[in-house]
């Protein structure tokens, strides 16, 4: 799921062919992820992992809807937990299915894994999401580029940095009726 194209990012920046696609692809693709990080998603970050006779279990990092014989994808939590899964067992925090190889007792993934289950929403194809991504990828390509937030040669004054705590408050707006409460505080 692109949710801008390379010819998008480059008209917004009004930039053409002057710089390598390969440099504002990763603009593009810094801004995707930051914008996909805040929205509501079919998954949970994967805490914890162990083995018992044959079958693996993962603890998520809050209460999960995954229901037995559902399939999911596990990423980022050991190559013998990876890969789209169905589970055979779910409580709360925990899922299992399947395993093979010896036991091995319950111990941390760190940095945290993910499980996905279905998302039945493509961003991709909402507008406002977007925008966000674009408005992003214009802030993030204009820091890069140019002096903005550092002393410039001509010893101007320093403007804010502009990929800090504001970014986030400056599409927020956009992201309102998207975005993942379930881990904000106050």
């Amino acid at each position: 799921m692109a949710l801008i194209t390379l010819s998008e990012l480059k008209a917004v920046l009004g930039i053409g062919d002057i710089y390598a696609d390969a440099i504002v692809q990763e603009v593009a693709d810094a801004a995707e992820n930051i914008v996909l990080s805040l929205l509501t998603k079919n998954q949970w970050a994967v805490v914890a992992h162990e083995r018992t006779n044959l079958v693996n279990t993962i603890t998520t990092d809050r209460p999960h809807d995954v229901y037995v014989g559902q399939s999911v994808v596990i990423a980022n939590s050991g190559s013998n937990f990876d890969g789209t899964k169905t589970i055979t067992k779910v409580t709360e925090y925990t899922m299992s299915f399947t395993g093979t190889g010896s036991d091995y007792p319950k111990h941390g993934v760190v940095p945290y894994g993910t499980v996905s289950a279905t998302q039945y929403i493509d961003y991709s194809t909402v507008d406002e999401v977007r925008q966000a991504a674009l408005a992003i990828a214009a802030d993030i390509w204009i820091t890069r580029t140019g002096t903005l937030g550092q002393q410039g040669v001509d010893f101007q004054s320093p403007a804010p940095y502009r990929l800090g705590r504001s970014l986030f408050t400056r599409v927020s707006g956009l992201l309102g009726k998207w975005m993942d409460t379930r881990g904000m505080v106050g």
